[in-house]
């Protein structure tokens, strides 16, 4: 049974209570409450309140530099990034979404095109379009739902200026594939951190990744993020885009993507947290894939899968009818994860190519269990959503 050293540390109420336990806690959800946060991180951030002042790590003033102030929470939070994830450079920011537009500025897009995925949030195509680039869709793996290098090929041409992959759902797409194409690789590892294949985590695989601490992310934050990357250059301009340009007589143009103190201690004590609540996820999903009747979603991982949320295909049964069964047992499962995706919005429709079959049928074929493969849910919680599943498929 999963146990975590993390939850003795939180007051009573706070604690996820199994659906096997009985509890006198009407409040809490079947599976428990996340996020959570240790009573290290609530006295950190009580500390700061009471300290009172600004709650700002950072003044646009070309004089104190770019950089948040040493030993804040902001300047802590890049360097356990960087120790932990074996990056050089971390640059904190207010939210992932920043942190992908942060990346692609790195680069001139314009009249350029970048490769991505249509199954993925707005957040990836719209941060290409922000940083002067065209979004350019290809289709994904049925398996891993990531762009391939087989994939992506019929796509590459002259206006290729960089290719985007979104490691979806807590996996990682193959990056090494995708980088022999010689275009620069900007991961969108917003939903897989502290993922990692032979050593290298995501967002280290090309030439910068975006981290989100999202408040529903395996690192939550409310809203937070950080660019990751070895390339000096690329860092010194995110730091300038998301610092105003460090506008008193700047360059160009730059934006305020700046984190609070607030947020960027819960990121911190959060990524302290990280490897040991992702390991839970992990073995937490592994129990429950042995136990389902539709067994293990994804046959080709490309290195660790850290599970934002454990995906799954449905195929002989409607969808709609699945979910409502298995909210009546008290499980949340959410319809795949964009529906339609966003090669169907309006405002990206017309930077669809082709037709994108396999993304297509998974939009309407994949579900996401979304609040229970997680901390603080045991093994036995996982042996009652298996049993759920069960009896959802096989009701009449």
């Amino acid at each position: 049974m999963v146990r975590s050293s993390l939850n003795r540390r939180l007051p009573r109420n706070t604690q996820g209570a199994s659906v096997f336990r009985k509890s006198g806690w009407k409040a809490s959800p079947r599976f428990g409450t996340w996020p959570y946060y240790s009573g290290e991180c609530q006295e950190a951030v009580t500390s700061l309140l009471l300290q009172g002042g600004s709650l700002s790590a950072y003044r646009a003033n070309p004089q104190v530099g770019v950089e948040p102030r040493k030993d804040s929470y902001a300047w802590k939070l890049e360097r356990e990034v960087e120790r932990r994830f074996r990056v050089k450079h971390a640059v904190a920011v207010n939210s992932g979404t920043a942190a992908l537009h942060a990346g692609l500025a790195s680069l001139d897009l314009r009249g350029g095109e970048v490769i991505t995925s249509p199954y993925t949030f707005s957040a990836t195509a719209s941060a290409i379009v922000l940083a002067g680039g065209t979004p350019v869709f290809a289709d994904v793996d049925p398996y891993t739902f990531c762009i391939t290098p087989e994939t992506v090929k019929p796509y590459v041409t002259k206006r290729t200026k960089a290719i985007l992959p979104v490691h979806l759902f807590g996996g990682l797409a193959d990056v090494h594939g995708l980088r022999a194409f010689g275009v620069p690789v900007i991961e969108d590892a917003c939903q897989a951190v502290g993922a990692s294949r032979q050593g290298v985590y995501s967002g280290a695989f090309g030439l910068a990744g975006a981290y989100s601490f999202n408040g529903g992310k395996n690192v939550p934050a409310g809203e937070c993020g950080v660019l990751v990357t070895n390339d000096p250059k690329v860092a010194q301009r995110a730091r300038l885009l998301m610092n105003h340009a460090e506008n008193f007589g700047a360059d160009w143009v730059g934006l305020n993507y700046r984190p609070n103190e607030l947020t960027a201690c819960v990121a911190y004590h959060g990524l302290l947290e990280l490897k040991e609540r992702n390991q839970q996820r992990i073995t937490l999903a592994r129990h429950l894939y042995s136990r389902t009747p539709i067994g293990h979603p994804v046959h080709r991982w490309y290195g660790d899968h850290v599970f934002y949320v454990a995906p799954f295909t449905l195929r002989k049964l409607d969808r709609s009818l699945f979910i409502k069964r298995m909210k009546r047992m008290g499980v949340t499962v959410g319809g795949g994860y964009v529906t339609p995706p966003i090669h169907h919005y309006p405002a990206f429709r017309k930077y669809a190519k082709r037709e994108l079959p396999i993304v297509d049928e998974l939009s309407f074929k994949t579900l996401c269990l979304l609040d229970c493969v997680r901390p603080p849910a045991t093994e036995r919680d996982m042996e009652y959503v298996a049993e759920c599943m069960k009896k959802a498929l096989c009701a009449r």
